[in-house]
């Protein structure tokens, strides 16, 4: 049995991931990104996810405010998958930039098309439809980033790193059915492996 370690960013929908990892018979132990740095414990978890959440990545931004999803990045050698907040934090910690939007986007059912077919897309349509929730969004990635899905006005879904097991999800698969499970049990596959 692996563990997933989630890194709770103060979202509403970390129980849904919690919920969807024990369907999938897979233990998880949640932390809060404030408490998670008195106990950075990396031996015994096969991967990392950064929740959706709080954190503010703009004009802003504070070291202090996203510490320990960078901690987790920087320490743990293990398949890291970041949605929507965690996708935002990836992105600024490779150097892509980050663009505020003039008003939150909510899309319960926002088409997008994948543009590379595997690691946590393996198996998925050309196209999929999601839950999208969100207030910022990732352009003009460093070239360490692959772009791996897109939406309208070739806005940037999802990210893989080119050296390392990490992926950023704009969108969030805890909310979007089907598909949305079959990301998570790819992205367990990769953590088994």
């Amino acid at each position: 049995m692996i563990m997933i370690l989630i890194v709770d960013n103060h979202s509403k929908n970390v129980p849904l991931i919690e919920s969807i990892l024990k369907k999938q018979g897979v233990e998880s132990v949640t932390k809060d990104q404030k408490a998670l740095l008195k106990t950075l414990d990396k031996q015994k978890y096969k991967g990392v996810i950064l929740s959706g959440g709080v954190p503010l990545l703009d004009e802003k931004i504070t070291f202090n405010s996203i510490r320990a999803d960078i901690a987790c990045l920087m320490n743990y050698d293990v398949p890291i998958m970041g949605i929507c907040v965690g996708h935002e934090i990836i992105g600024a910690a490779c150097g892509a930039e980050l663009v505020k939007l003039k008003e939150h986007s909510w899309i319960p059912n926002l088409k997008v098309r994948i543009l590379s077919k595997e690691k946590i897309f393996a198996g998925l349509p050309d196209a999929i439809r999601v839950y999208e929730h969100h207030s910022r969004y990732l352009k003009n990635v460093p070239c360490e980033l692959v772009v791996a899905a897109s939406s309208r006005k070739d806005r940037i879904e999802a990210v893989f790193h080119t050296e390392k097991p990490i992926f950023g999800l704009q969108f969030h698969p805890e909310k979007s059915g089907v598909h949305g499970a079959k990301i998570f049990r790819n992205f367990l596959d990769i953590c088994y492996c």
